[in-house]
């Protein structure tokens, strides 16, 4: 039986950002662009994959814990296990319309002609954990084999900050070669994988199922923008004068430009509170974008006499008004 913690090296009661935190460490090093192919870490890569797509997932992730816990039957299932309430967790669209369907050679969930066999997914899980010796799991006869599926396939999808803030759409190559229309969420960020359920490499014969295809975010620095949960976070450069008599100064968010406001009489570290101009969030909400205000000084003033009258006039006048608390 798999142990998808050890997988990763993190303790059962990990909390979700050390799970993140592990996948993220464990996928660049075994990536297939940075291991030159290699057969071993790719196949690392996959199982990693596998064990996030459900750690990450939290009904996925209490099936999972209940089961690699249970009891073992004496047909070598665990105690507990219901193939209708696992093709519901472990599924995740990957059959069609049909739900579970039970036969002599497997079980299978979808159309049941092209439904992928449960037996597939609990052995990816679980490993050969049928006790019978054999192949992958069987619950209905015969041992069911995976030479009708193809192969899942990964691959890496670069995204601008923008994008990822608001969702998008791109067309990447499948595993037939054709191009396919993927959905990138608002709010992903690097780390985060999609899987596109049926366009991996094709199975052998008319009947062959494809695998899946995986997509690993990589989301591309912002020139300007930074992230802070769901809010943007900006640096807002100002002038000495901006900052003492205010000022109208264009910004950019994820969207674009907008003009913010700068208060007369502003310091460095002031905030300014873009509402709604963040993150999408999956319910449709939006985080903030936080522009913080940084007075930049001139350079040169020591040397350039007459700036250097002008800043000596404003300290005679202003240096009263500066409070030290220390």
């Amino acid at each position: 039986m798999k142990d998808l913690y050890k997988i990763l090296g993190v303790a059962e009661n990990a909390d979700d950002a050390t799970i993140k935190k592990a996948y993220r460490k464990l996928a660049k090093e075994n990536h297939p662009d940075a291991t030159g192919g290699d057969k071993k870490k790719t196949e690392r890569f996959k199982e990693i994959g596998e064990a996030y797509d459900v750690l990450s997932d939290k009904e996925k992730r209490a099936a999972y814990t209940r089961l690699k816990n249970a009891p073992v039957r004496p047909d070598g299932m665990p105690e507990g296990f219901d193939p209708e309430i696992f093709a519901r967790t472990f599924g995740g669209g990957r059959g069609g319309a049909g739900g579970v369907h039970m036969g002599r050679g497997g079980t299978t969930f979808g159309d049941g002609a092209g439904g992928v066999d449960i037996s597939d997914i609990f052995a990816s899980l679980f490993g050969n954990a049928s006790g019978r010796g054999g192949g992958a799991a069987d619950w209905g006869g015969s041992p069911r084999t995976r030479q009708s599926r193809g192969n899942d396939i990964a691959g890496t999808l670069e995204v601008t900050f923008s994008e990822a803030a608001l969702g998008t759409r791109r067309k990447v190559p499948s595993g037939s070669g054709a191009n396919v229309e993927v959905v990138i969420p608002a709010g992903v960020d690097s780390g985060g994988r999609l899987r596109v359920a049926g366009q991996g490499a094709p199975g052998p014969g008319k009947a062959g199922v494809p695998g899946d295809l995986y997509l690993d975010i990589q989301v591309l620095p912002d020139k300007y923008l930074s992230r802070a949960g769901n809010d943007v976070d900006l640096a807002v450069p100002i002038s000495v004068s901006e900052a003492a008599l205010g000022a109208k100064v264009s910004v950019p968010t994820v969207e674009g430009s907008v003009t913010v406001t700068i208060p007369p009489g502003s310091s460095s570290g002031a905030k300014l509170r873009l509402r709604g101009r963040g993150i999408k969030k999956a319910d449709g909400t939006r985080g903030d974008q936080i522009c913080r205000v940084e007075i930049m000084v001139p350079k040169g003033v020591p040397d350039d006499a007459e700036l250097r009258t002008l800043f000596e006039e404003i300290g005679k006048k202003t240096q009263s008004k500066v409070v030290r608390e220390f």
